[in-house]
This record gives structure tokens, C-alpha cells and sequence, in this order.
């Protein structure tokens, strides 16, 4: 290794000198308050007459022979500052009247005299910048082009010239009293790791994200030639297929399969190194083949372009589902069907359909979406180490060992929940499950489209006919159910129906192409007994739509032993759905107690007297957002069972055994008190 300071012009002023930029750097990203900023320096510097510097920053590149008379310098970091300072020489050049000077400035600083053509030009930027750089050196006409950074701040350097109080010469003259730090480093030393080297500076210029450091570290440690082959070959090509701005979430998901352990997201670089360092038989153009295979598969759940139409609607339901931590496990599966031959594609719909089934039921049961992470982390180890050779089969076997958190909702427990839950603005589940329910009902799938909207039959804004329809107890049937799924329906009508009353909006209803608009038009009236008995024939619906396996629910049905003698932990992965707390102790503190809503009120009460702020935090918390009336809020309105804990401070206690759970779960973890808290069961009477 060699370093030092160096004037920048001394650096790139020899004739016979190459400046070559990696294909694995990103693109020149530099806007156009940047290069004003550099040229204010450089104006500062003339009009100082030359008696104060610059500092441009650190140089960093591998010293690469290709020919006895001839250095190509490849830049590990420094691009956009070298490439910037070419494009204000090149403007210098263009404006500088003086024809020896203009001549003195180009063999000097631009292009490399008596050397074959593909060393001629002295900065060779990345393919992406390459003919625009080109373009510029070469004068052609660039004034229309305006999708080329390297173009725009050309032209930008021209403007600031032409702006300037002070002469292109002069301006010129300060180009020598600007500075580097240069280092220089040995091709093919181990003790000079350009990729080290590269991440210990990696918090100077912008900040690159983790999918640029993984590119870097596949390509860096090969010659340029080679750094160029692998780029086109694979990272070019896996580009293409996933945007730049989704590799990052690619790796995580193929690390997470690969590995069975999700790495935290600005660690992802860190951990895949660390794979390919540990794993002996991969190299990185081995990583790179596999990595642009996979890429594919990963293509198809972004955006839905298999070449199967219906596996391509089950992809774009997860998407909606918002369920993106099932990937690792699709990746496994998709390459066991698609490349392996091990699933046929009808089985693999098969299995997407349970994960559906499993990731909306869970979801509309209020279960922790975190505990997802753990199960599908591990779902492809799993499924390698099943014994059955059916893959659904091994699907299900798995899934119906789940218990506690990770347990697949059965029929009681997801009815209850799909009737009462307010689905209405509850993060676009609520348009998701009115469409499936639709495509169930109508061979003739209406086109979702901004045109179609989600309509209230009971308005959300009553007016006196209304009131006088629901009778004495308005108030309370619109707190309950105005957004459950009984009272909602889709239509293209919604500014003509508004707050009409029941027999006009009946009679609009009738004459929907949409299925579950029209047999509205089967009520009499609208009132509580009609919302119910809607929504119960909805959820007949929604049972074999998002089912419960058969082969699952026999596995189910297998009554569990309980201790009632003994005490749990909140945490233990146990699903006590049936049966009834009597006791909670709170770090060794007993607290007696006969319902579920009873515990929540428990814990709730006591952290919240443990600190005030963190529970009143908890009403912003994700955690606690899944619906459009939070279930920890300043006010009790929506709220099905409130509770309240201090001044403007509510939480609603309605829900399942398993919903409940979880929501004590969460709220113990925000005070680090989840492995304290423990239950004991009531004695079911004989």
C-alpha cells in the first residue's frame, strides 16, 4: 500500500494513465448543488490569487499493468469526486479560447496520446455513463439530452462558468491547488483488501445501500475484466428482473432461506458475507448464478408475471395480504417446482392457497404478525427434514403442529372475529376480502378498478330517517356495526347513494353487476337482524374461501391436557382457546381473575402504574394499528368492550383468547416484562 497527498491535476496529468470505474459502482449521482458547491471552492481559490487549497477527499485504487508503458488506476472509491472534476476540466476546455491551452488541456488531463483506442479516453466511466461521457469529449450534440446526470452537470459547469466574475484561465490556474489524499493498492495482497479498504470509507460521499455493498464485495476482488463479465452476466441480469431499490429485501429473504434466520435489514450485507465466508462450497461467481436463478421466482411475487395465470393471482393476494415474510419459504418452494421437478404446479397452487388461508385468518383473529417471522423463517428446514414425499402433505403436517401464537385459526374462533371485526379502512383488508368474496360469488370477476368503491348500507353519517329505521337503539347498532362486514358491500354508485335511505339504496343495488350488492335487495329492511344474517352468510362464504384444511382441523380437534395445577407463561407457545383464566401473577404478585378480558385489564393496569408514557406511547405503536379504531386509544369510541386506565386513556378488552393473549404479549414486551407474567387455568367442571 502506498498513500499520501498529491495535487489532484499531478494524479490524473500523466500521459499513459487510465482512470477505470468498476462496473459494480453505481451510476454518477451527483446533483447539480453539489458541482456548485465544488466550483465556489474553486472560485474561492482564485480569488484568493491562489494562496489558500482545496481538500477534495480521499482516492482510492488498485494499481492494475496492462501493458509495460501503460497504468490503468481502477477506483475503489472516489468516482463521483473524479468524475466531477473531469466535467468541470471538459467545460474549462470547451470555453477557454486560447487554442494552445485548449490543446495542453486535453492531452494532459482528457485523453491519453499514442495508446490503442480503448485506452484513449482517460476516465472510464460505467457503461450506463460511458457514451454520455464520450458524447461530451467527442462535442456532439447533447443539449436535448436530459436523463444523463454526467450530461446536466456538464452543461451546469458551462453555466457557472459563464457566470463568473472571473476568467477561464484563472479558474483554470486554481484546478492546481486542489488536494487529495491518494491510496494506492497492491493488486492481489491480502493485507490490502480493496473491499476492507472500501467499507472502512463507505460513511464519506453517498450512502450506499446494502444491495451496492453486496455487489461490491461479489466483484471487487477480480480483475477489471473479469469484475466486467460477472457484472453483465448475472448482477445485470438480476437487476433487470427486481428493481435496484428491492435486492436488498431479495438477499435478506434468500439469506433467511438459506440460513433459517432472518438478518436485521441495515445488517444484510454483514450477514451475507458471512455466509459466503462460512460456506466452503460456494464462490462468488457460484452466489451470483444462484442468486440471478432465484431471482426469477422472486420477480414473479413482485409483480405477478409468472407464466400461469392463476399461480400469478395467488402471488398478487399475498401481495395484497401485505404478507412479504412468506418469500423465503415461496423461494424454496418455487425452485422445488420449478427447477427441481419435485412439486408439480398444481400442488404448489395448493400450498400458496393454505398459506393464504393461514396468513388471512390469522390476521383477521388478530394474531401477532411477529410470530410469522419465526414460523416461515424456518419453514424451508422444516420441510427438508419431513419425512413425506407429498409437499402439501408436509405443509400441513407442519402447520398443524403450530400451537399458541403460531396456531392456524380454527372455524369458531375465525367466525366470531370475521363477523365483529371492523374491517372498514383496516389497511385495504377491508376492499381484499369484499373482492374474494365477490370473485366466490360471481363467475364474472367485476374489474377492481378507483371507480369501485366500498359502500356503507348503514351510512356513516345518519339522518333522522335512518335513526327512526334502526329505532331506540341507533346509536348503539352504529357503534357496533357500522364497518363489519355486514354492512359493507362494493359499488360503483357510491356518490349517488350516500346517505339514501335503505329502500332507495335497495333499489340501486338490485340492478350491480356486483353479486354481493344485488341480494342485498333480498332485506325487507336494514336493521341489527339484517346486518347479522348478512354477515353470517358471508362468512359461509368466507369459510371455504380462506378454509381451514380437513387433514388439519381432525389434527386439531384432539383435546389438549392442561396442568390446573400449573402455572404458564404468557410466551409459552400454547393455544388455551376454551378454557378460562382464574389467576395471573405479575412478578410474583397474584392477581385473581375469570376472563381473558380480565387479564388484559390486569396487565394493562399495572404496567400502565409501572410508567405512565410508555403505555400512553402505545397509542401510535404499529403494534396496536391494525384497525381503523385503535385498540389503545384517548377515547372509547368504536371500542366494543373499553376499558379505561387513567385520563383520556382507553384500551379495548373484545376479542378471542388468542387475540387477547397477544396483545398482553406485546404490551409486556414494551416494559420487558413478558417472562414474569404467568396464569393458571380454571378446573373445567366435571
Amino acid at each position: 500500500m502506498d498513500a499520501g497527498k498529491i495535487r489532484l491535476l499531478e494524479l490524473i496529468g500523466a500521459n499513459k494513465k487510465t482512470f477505470n470505474i468498476p462496473v459494480y459502482q453505481r451510476n454518477y449521482d451527483w446533483k447539480r448543488n453539489q458541482c456548485e458547491r465544488l466550483f465556489k471552492d474553486i472560485e474561492n481559490i482564485a480569488k484568493s490569487n491562489n494562496e489558500i487549497e482545496h481538500f477534495l477527499g480521499t482516492i482510492v485504487y488498485v494499481v492494475e499493468k496492462t501493458l509495460p508503458t501503460f497504468t490503468e488506476y481502477i477506483l475503489i472509491d472516489g468516482q463521483q469526486r473524479i468524475t466531477s472534476m473531469m466535467l468541470l476540466i471538459k467545460a474549462l476546455h470547451t470555453l477557454i479560447v486560447d487554442e494552445s491551452k485548449k490543446q495542453d488541456i486535453n492531452e494532459s488531463f482528457l485523453i491519453n496520446r499514442h495508446v490503442p483506442e480503448k485506452y484513449k479516453i482517460k476516465l472510464k466511466s460505467i457503461e450506463s455513463d460511458r457514451k454520455s461521457f464520450e458524447d461530451i469529449l467527442e462535442e456532439k450534440e447533447i443539449e436535448n439530452i436530459t436523463d444523463s446526470n454526467i450530461i446536466n452537470n456538464y452543461l451546469a459547469f458551462i453555466d457557472l462558468i459563464k457566470q463568473s466574475k472571473i476568467d477561464c484561465l484563472k479558474l483554470y490556474d486554481a484546478l492546481n491547488y486542489i488536494d487529495i489524499v491518494f491510496i494506492s493498492l497492491e493488486k492481489g495482497k491480502k493485507s490490502e483488501n480493496p473491499q476492507m479498504i472500501f467499507e472502512s470509507l463507505n460513511s464519506t460521499g453517498l450512502s450506499l445501500t446494502q444491495a451496492d455493498l453486496i455487489r461490491n464485495y461479489l466483484l471487487m476482488n477480480h480483475t477489471y475484466e473479469k469484475q466486467e463479465r460477472l457484472y453483465n452476466k448475472y448482477w445485470l441480469e438480476i437487476e433487470k428482473k427486481i428493481t435496484n431499490s428491492k435486492i436488498s429485501d431479495y438477499v435478506r429473504d434468500y439469506l433467511t432461506m438459506k440460513t433459517g434466520k432472518i438478518p436485521v435489514k441495515l445488517d444484510v450485507y454483514i450477514e451475507f458475507k458471512e455466509y459466503v465466508i462460512k460456506n466452503s462450497k460456494v464462490n462468488e461467481e457460484i452466489v451470483l448464478d444462484e442468486l440471478l436463478n432465484y431471482s426469477k421466482y422472486y420477480s414473479w411475487f413482485l409483480l405477478g408475471t409468472s407464466d400461469h395465470k392463476y399461480l400469478n393471482d395467488l402471488l398478487v393476494q399475498i401481495q395484497q395480504l401485505k404478507s412479504t415474510v412468506i418469500y423465503p419459504t415461496l423461494l424454496f418452494l418455487f425452485k422445488k417446482c420449478f427447477e427441481d421437478k419435485k412439486i408439480e404446479r398444481e400442488e404448489l397452487e395448493n400450498i400458496l392457497k393454505i398459506f393464504i388461508s393461514y396468513l388471512y385468518r390469522r390476521m383477521i383473529c388478530g394474531y401477532a404478525t411477529n410470530a410469522l417471522n419465526k414460523i416461515f423463517a424456518s419453514f424451508p428446514s422444516d420441510l427438508e427434514k419431513n419425512k413425506k414425499t407429498i409437499y402439501k402433505e408436509k405443509v400441513l403436517e407442519i402447520l398443524a403442529n403450530k400451537t399458541g401464537t403460531a396456531l392456524f385459526p380454527r372455524n369458531d374462533e375465525f367466525k366470531e372475529m370475521f363477523i365483529t371485526k371492523k374491517f372498514y379502512g383496516s389497511k385495504k383488508i377491508d376492499m381484499y376480502t369484499l373482492y374474494q368474496l365477490e370473485k366466490y360469488k360471481n363467475k364474472e370477476v367485476i374489474n377492481i378498478s378507483n371507480d369501485i368503491t366500498i359502500e356503507h348500507i348503514m351510512p356513516q353519517k345518519l339522518n333522522a330517517a335512518w335513526k327512526a329505521n334502526l329505532g331506540k337503539k341507533f346509536d348503539e347498532i352504529y357503534n357496533k356495526f357500522l364497518h363489519t362486514i355486514g354492512n359493507l358491500t362494493l359499488t360503483a354508485y357510491n356518490s349517488n347513494l350516500s346517505n339514501n335511505n335503505f329502500k332507495e339504496k335497495k333499489e340501486i343495488l338490485s340492478k350491480s353487476n356486483i353479486a354481493i350488492s344485488r341480494n342485498i335487495s333480498d332485506y325487507l329492511e336494514w336493521d341489527e337482524k339484517s346486518i347479522k344474517d348478512r354477515a353470517e352468510k358471508l362468512y359461509e362464504m368466507a369459510k371455504e374461501i380462506w378454509n381451514l384444511p380437513e387433514e388439519y382441523n381432525k389434527n386439531f380437534i384432539s383435546e389438549k391436557e392442561f396442568d390446573y395445577n400449573m402455572e404458564y407463561n404468557i410466551t409459552d407457545n400454547i393455544n388455551f382457546t376454551g378454557e378460562i383464566p382464574r389467576k395471573v401473577i405479575i412478578a410474583d404478585e397474584e392477581h385473581s381473575i375469570d376472563s381473558w378480558r380480565e387479564l388484559l385489564k390486569i396487565i394493562s393496569t399495572v404496567c400502565y402504574h409501572l410508567d405512565k408514557e410508555i403505555f400512553k406511547s402505545l397509542i401510535n405503536h404499529k403494534d396496536f394499528e391494525s384497525l381503523k379504531n385503535k385498540r389503545i386509544n384517548n377515547t372509547d369510541t368504536g371500542m366494543l368492550a373499553p376499558y379505561q386506565l387513567g385520563k383520556e386513556l382507553y384500551i379495548d378488552t373484545h376479542g378471542s383468547a388468542v387475540e387477547i393473549l397477544n396483545y398482553c404479549i406485546l404490551i409486556a414486551e414494551k416494559y420487558d416484562k413478558e417472562n414474569e407474567i404467568t396464569i393458571m387455568l380454571k378446573p373445567k367442571s366435571k
